[in-house]
């Protein structure tokens, strides 16, 4: 028996240690291996019982080796055929975004002659347009640290992936505006010090100082925000024609204009939403028609894009694919309609779309890149 066929027996009954599986991949890497490493995979395919329900850890080991084998696409569909039945599917995703570096190693295939280049596309960085009182707008991507403005008396610093303000309060409130298109996220500490952090494609507008007998924002988009308590000044956010009035708290408001529905989602503290008061790990959800529901929600899936998360659990193909498109500026169209699909699992946000699509493909989405426009053809 060789030390391939040893260790890969060894990994899929359990028995690996983790240096050994340092080793079982450093073999797998290798690509004059494949040849065997092939015979392997057959013979584990072939000894699976397609009417018997696969087991939740023995469906991850084998998903881990062919994603690790970087084998084709006829037998990783082959495969994922016998494993989507299993119930654990977060932690197989959570495991595809993992292996998915061991796959990213292995020597690349020249494609044939002829085939058209696809350019991948990187996640989500840093970056925002700050719009000043006079219209004047300012690029942050590449800005350096340090004052880059100065407005009736309030200085505008920039740190390393924040904005903040000085005030002195002495002259007249101006307001400014803060953006972060497609394929960037930006924190910004508001002149009270409470601090918002804005998911891509989200728009915040807020005075340069808070004097008057409230503190009021508006946002467009999706934002985390953790507001300074002043029990005489109430925090408040105007999100989708609805009012959010807070003191002091940890709250997500999601308000894209695509989406159905306006959540808010109430970690800790007190918010009230159209006068109803939440409790910690509720969320309002306001339709359309203005109708306001509130349950109790998972907020670690909803912070999930804060923690630098993909959290797809429940989700069905159209809201992933709304969530692709603010994340890797793209457009996404359907050949075939929207397909009947729902996902389930975390994926790490820093993988590049490349990555993101290979996880697709197992998961039966079929998809191909052109320029920015990701189609969904199945």
């Amino acid at each position: 028996m060789s030390r391939l066929d040893e260790l890969f027996s060894r990994f899929i009954n359990g028995s690996c240690t983790q240096q050994e599986k340092r080793e079982l991949f450093a073999l797998i890497a290798r690509p004059e291996n494949d040849a065997a490493l092939q015979q392997l995979l057959d013979g584990l395919i072939a000894g699976m019982d397609e009417e018997k329900e696969v087991d939740a850890a023995r469906a991850q080991e084998i998903l881990s080796v062919i994603l690790k084998a970087g084998t084709g696409k006829s037998r990783r569909s082959k495969v994922f055929t016998l494993l989507k039945r299993v119930a654990a599917a977060a932690a197989i995703l959570a495991l595809v975004a993992a292996g998915i570096r061991y796959f990213q190693q292995r020597p690349a295939t020249a494609p044939p002659a002829g085939s058209p280049v696809v350019q991948d596309i990187p996640a989500a960085v840093s970056g925002a347009v700050l719009t000043l009182a006079d219209g004047s707008k300012i690029s942050l991507d590449s800005l350096g640290q340090g004052l880059i403005a100065n407005q009736a008396g309030t200085k505008v610093l920039l740190g390393k992936g924040s904005v903040s303000y000085n005030s002195s309060q002495s002259e007249a409130v101006t307001f400014n505006t803060l953006n972060t298109p497609r394929g960037r996220v930006f924190h910004i500490t508001l002149p009270d010090g409470s601090g918002v952090w804005l998911n891509a494609a989200s728009t915040l507008r807020y005075p340069t100082s808070f004097s008057g007998a409230d503190r009021t924002v508006e946002l467009s988009g999706e934002a985390y925000f953790s507001i300074s308590p002043e029990a005489s000044r109430p925090f408040k956010v105007k999100a989708a024609g609805q009012e959010i009035v807070v003191l002091g708290t940890g709250f997500n408001v999601s308000a894209y204009s695509n989406d159905a529905q306006m959540a808010t989602t109430l970690l800790h503290g007190k918010v009230a939403v159209n006068s109803k008061v939440l409790q910690p790990g509720e969320q309002a959800r306001i339709a359309e028609g203005g109708a306001l529901k509130v349950s109790r929600v998972d907020t670690s899936q909803v912070m999930a894009w804060k923690n630098g998360m993909f959290n797809f659990e429940n989700a069905g193909i159209s809201d992933v694919m709304k969530q692709l498109e603010r994340w890797y500026d793209i457009d996404v169209t359907y050949e075939n309609g929207i397909p009947a699909m729902q996902f389930g699992g975390k994926i790490e946000r820093s993988l590049s779309l490349m990555n993101i699509t290979r996880i697709l493909e197992i998961s039966n989405v079929h998809c191909r890149l052109e320029g920015r426009k990701l189609i969904v053809t199945q």
